[in-house]
């Protein structure tokens, strides 16, 4: 038998009919959880002529007193049992009797046998409850005979019991349903009805709160426009008040002949029976209707007094908004047809009005729906919700869904699915699921998936838990980014062999990430790199609720510092670390998502490390090289002329010998002459120039006189077309040299004005974070302009200032480390420091 380590002591000690149960832990391992706060945890004891009960570490200790038979005892104590803890189970009793001890959990029971092989008089063994939480039972019997049961409470020792795990449970439920009536309503495809009637009132409010106001569209479309059935009625009535006859009359005048009379002008009748016509509502369809609707009255009022009586403090919101829907239903049943009809007889038969009619055909789909309530099948409905490991892997992905379902259009939610058997999550440990998001602001699409499977690699396959994929404009490259679920944290780090002092995320798991990120690769035939990594960063999610010691840090004297846990500021280094993930403690994660999200395809890429060298490999642009003139036309017949004939023109004095060589040509086409055309669609690359007389450019006849005056004439290999335009967005034509890569990268003329790889990047993340910005030249600068504020590249700082003020300042060094990032702080710091008065209230404004 293994033994605990020194340092051991009892937890709990029962006596009961001379049969002995003790437990034994560390006492470093007691009350070391959230929940350790009150007496939280209940224990309760029955059995047979119990003797001494006694809890020592938290001085409980209950005697017989001279008492005898069957008690049970329940006492309020601190938590003292706790997942992925060991304990030490002791059973003894006197040497000429029998004891065994049992278990729900076999891989507990299994651990507690004879210490000596052939005595079982005393039993022991090491027990660890996994991940497995919530109420167990041990039980001691005595030569077969069941003395003690005891009742114990395992609590979670990373997350809170009272708190974190109901909350997990209660997201996990609400995320469901919501994303089951999302999928109804994209798809337009129906809930499978379970095969049971449903009576919890609380599904059966979430359900009406979803659909209320469809059920009530569908009542009023019904009572708008109902079924009716018309009528005849026979009734017998004087010859003056007969309006209209038909066979029946005729059969009932032959069998009354006594009616018939004899005048002058023939034969007449003194009565007869006469046919009347009328319309009714009293339909056996119009009669269900008003039973449903009494039927969903009874729901709510029973949820009304069930919720009422068994919630300590019900909310003043779900009360009004119970009776909101009462009102609303009492009154259609007051005012309408209804009032009039019948009641319902089950024995009727439905007709196809229920089936085929508008309103009848939604309102019974509704009435089902609250009847039985969703048939919601899946995986995660199965898993023992004693198993926090995976009900914190679950409740992960779910929680990063509800984070960007917040933000972002749900395109495709692929984790549910409807088939014969009902709506079903796809949420199934080791299979994958997946939901797709629209970024409406960029119309990017997102990508979050659970389990996407085994990754083959060339070393060993890989299996991460969420991958968060990201497709960015202008590439077609996907950006992916691991999210990894682990259950686990170094709560007592030592600061000599885990690399901070505060708590944070495993050094295994971290490694697991390195080997995630690094192992994943894609191969690429086209490429001369033939294996491209194509995870971009790797986080850990792990369960620890001081989300602001975890990323400030705290110095010795309480003061708040920025620095934050190792593990923490690596994300910013090598996109590589670990965050803090509770229902309370989300702030980390959702801040990272919404920079991954609004990240450049720039800034994303620069996320990721490259190896040494790579700046060798990779293509660099001269920024300083300005070697594509930009030429202008005064018609489109001058226009016609060079691009037939591959070639350009431009007096000498407009090309100072600091600008050549030139390189490529770009064909600028202004809107006063070019109209809808109007922008850069052509450039070409020069293979010649010279320097010439006016006189000699032959193609187009010298008009101004200056045959003599000197011109450069570039000719060229061809025209090619940019793969997107570059369109005018300038009252006067504002460039004249520029470089290919901004050329092939410009959306707007004036972008071809920019200097450097710095404003290059700022303009891309303002004008991707604000769709709004501008180019404005000043002389030998330019600058960038959203709303009423400029930003301003001088002395190594990007300066904000609205009006004549500086409302804010960054370093360029710290914009290129995070450009996304450094952005998003520079806007907060405009709109919380001053208010910017409105264009054109300066006297030099823009």
């Amino acid at each position: 038998m293994a033994s605990l380590p020194t340092g051991s002591d009892k937890l709990l000690e029962i006596t009961a009919s001379g049969v002995t149960l003790i437990v034994k832990t560390k006492k470093a391992q007691a009350l070391h959880s959230a929940d350790a706060e009150a007496r939280s945890s209940s224990l309760v004891i029955n059995g047979t002529d119990v003797e001494v009960i006694r809890v020592p570490g938290q001085d409980i200790h209950w005697a017989a007193d001279g008492r005898s038979g069957i008690s049970t005892h329940h006492m309020d104590v601190f938590p003292m049992f706790y997942e992925q803890t060991d304990y030490e189970i002791i059973v003894s009793c006197g040497s000429d009797s029998k004891v065994s001890f049992w278990n729900e959990n076999y891989s507990v029971r299994e651990k507690v046998s004879p210490v000596m092989e052939g005595n079982e008089a005393l039993l022991s063994g090491i027990i660890n409850f996994g991940n497995e939480i919530g109420f167990s039972e041990f039980e001691i019997s005595r030569d077969g005979k069941k003395i003690l049961t005891v009742r114990i409470e395992v609590y979670p020792s990373k997350i809170s019991y009272k708190s974190d795990y109901q909350i997990m449970i209660s997201d996990i439920s609400d995320m469901v349903y919501a994303a089951a009536l999302d999928f109804m309503q994209k798809t337009y495809q129906e809930f499978s009805i379970g095969d049971r009637q449903n009576n919890v009132p609380s599904v059966f409010f979430q359900v009406i709160s979803a659909i209320f106001e469809k059920y009530m569209n569908a009542v009023n479309r019904i009572v708008s426009v109902p079924h009716h059935k018309l009528m005849t009625e026979h009734l017998v009535l004087p010859e003056h008040k007969i309006r209209k006859a038909d066979r029946k009359s005729e059969k009932w005048l032959q069998n009354h002949q006594e009616y018939i009379v004899n005048t002058k002008d023939g034969y007449s009748a003194e009565k007869a029976l006469s046919v009347r016509k009328t319309i009714t509502y009293d339909t056996a369809e119009n009669r269900f209707v008003r039973y449903i609707l009494k039927a969903t009255l009874r729901k709510l009022s029973d949820f009304r007094n069930r919720y009422s009586k068994t919630v300590r403090n019900p909310e003043q919101s779900v009360m009004d908004k119970t009776d909101a829907m009462t009102n609303e239903i009492r009154r259609i049943l007051s005012i309408s047809f209804l009032k009039d009809v019948s009641d319902y007889d089950a024995m009727q038969s439905m007709s196809l009005v229920f089936g085929m009619a508008p309103g009848y055909r939604e309102l019974y789909k509704y009435y089902l729906m609250l009847q039985r309530g969703l048939a919601v099948n899946g995986d995660v409905f199965r898993i023992s919700v004693k198993d926090t490991a995976q009900l914190y892997e679950y409740w992960c992905f779910i929680k990063l869904f509800s984070l960007l379902k917040k933000e972002y259009k749900l395109d495709t939610p692929d984790i549910i699915r409807a088939d014969n058997s009902g709506v079903t999550v796809t949420l199934v440990h080791g299979k994958k699921s997946e939901a797709r998001f629209i970024n409406p602001s960029t119309g990017e699409k997102i990508t979050l998936v659970y389990n996407p499977g085994e990754t083959a690699t060339q070393t060993v396959n890989q299996r991460p838990d969420n991958v968060l994929e990201l497709e960015k404009t202008g590439t077609d490259i996907s950006y992916k980014y691991i999210f990894d679920a682990k259950y686990r944290i170094e709560s007592d780090p030592d600061g000599i062999y885990y690399p901070d002092d505060k708590p944070g995320p495993k050094v295994d798991d971290i490694n697991t990430m390195h080997r995630y990120r690094d192992s994943i690769v894609y191969e690429n035939s086209a490429s001369k790199f033939t294996f491209e990594k194509t995870m971009f960063g790797a986080y850990i999610l792990f369960p620890y609720d001081k989300w602001e010691d975890y990323a400030f840090g705290i110095h010795k004297e309480g003061k708040t510092e920025r620095k934050g846990h190792k593990f923490y500021r690596s994300i910013d280094s090598v996109n590589i670390g670990g965050l803090p993930f509770l229902p309370g403690s989300t702030e980390l994660v959702k801040k990272l998502l919404d920079e991954l999200i609004s990240d450049s395809k720039e800034s994303a890429f620069e996320r990721a490390t490259l190896p040494r060298g790579i700046e060798e490999k990779l293509a660099v642009v001269d920024w300083n090289r300005r070697d594509v003139l930009v030429g202008t036309f005064r018609d489109k017949k001058q226009f016609d002329v060079c691009f037939i004939n591959n070639f350009y023109y431009v007096p000498a004095r407009s090309v100072p010998d600091k600008k050549l060589p030139v390189r490529y040509v770009a064909l600028y086409q202004s809107v006063n002459i070019f109209g809808s055309e109007a922008g850069i669609s052509y450039f070409g690359e020069v293979i010649f120039s010279d320097k010439i007389s006016r006189s000699e450019v032959t193609e187009i006849p010298v008009r101004s006189g200056n045959a003599d005056e000197l011109y450069y004439r570039f000719e060229v290999g061809g025209w090619h077309k940019l793969a997107r335009p570059v369109r005018p967005k300038e009252k006067a034509f504002p460039v004249s040299y520029t470089n290919k890569f901004l050329l092939e990268h410009s959306e707007y003329v004036p972008e071809l004005l920019i200097e450097n790889e710095d404003e290059y990047r700022f303009y891309s993340e303002l004008k991707r974070n604000v769709h709004s910005a501008e180019i404005n030249e000043a002389g030998a600068n330019i600058s960038f302009a959203h709303g009423n504020t400029k930003f301003v590249f001088t002395d190594g700082y990007i300066f904000a200032v609205c009006g004549d003020k500086i409302s804010a300042k960054v370093a360029v060094t710290d914009f290129s480390k995070r450009p996304s990032a450094v952005l998003r702080t520079l806007q907060a710091a405009v709109e919380t420091s001053i208010v910017c008065p409105a264009q054109g209230d300066e006297e030099n404004g823009d």
